[in-house]
């Protein structure tokens, strides 16, 4: 009875194991290069991906979209993008919510701004990792 007990047990412990073993699991650093890859079109306000100037706005969107709450952005606090639009990762924020990102094409290209990491894992692709020492 006990050696079936224990048995059973080990088998829980390693199909947990095995489950919760990611090897797909994409890690957010620092200098990364990214590329839009979802649909996204820079004049259609409805259809586009955005980036945000400030943190905050990221952040206050998030929370909304967790808690079903309301948060208007203004539209002229956003940068709309092109699908193909690559950006580079600098540095996380807010208990990495919100990356701070450099937009490397387009017409805004060279500047900062901020995207929900959510959105990031969910409509870019990863192009170029950091170069590993």
């Amino acid at each position: 009875m006990i050696k079936n007990i224990i048995t059973f047990t080990l088998l829980i412990i390693l199909i947990s194991f095995d489950i919760n073993a990611d090897g797909d699991e994409v890690v957010i650093e620092e200098g990364q290069k990214w590329s839009l890859e979802k649909r996204s079109n820079k004049l259609s306000p409805t259809n586009s991906k955005v980036l945000y100037f400030f943190s905050t706005d990221a952040y206050n969107t998030y929370h909304a979209r967790i808690f079903s709450d309301l948060y208007i952005v203004d539209g002229r606090n956003l940068v709309r993008l092109n699908t193909g639009d690559k950006i580079e990762v600098i540095q996380p924020k807010h208990q990495s919510r919100v990356y701070e990102v450099k937009l490397l094409s387009g017409y805004e290209k060279d500047r900062k701004y901020f995207v929900i990491k959510e959105d990031l894992l969910n409509d870019y692709k990863l192009v170029e990792k950091t170069n590993e020492i």
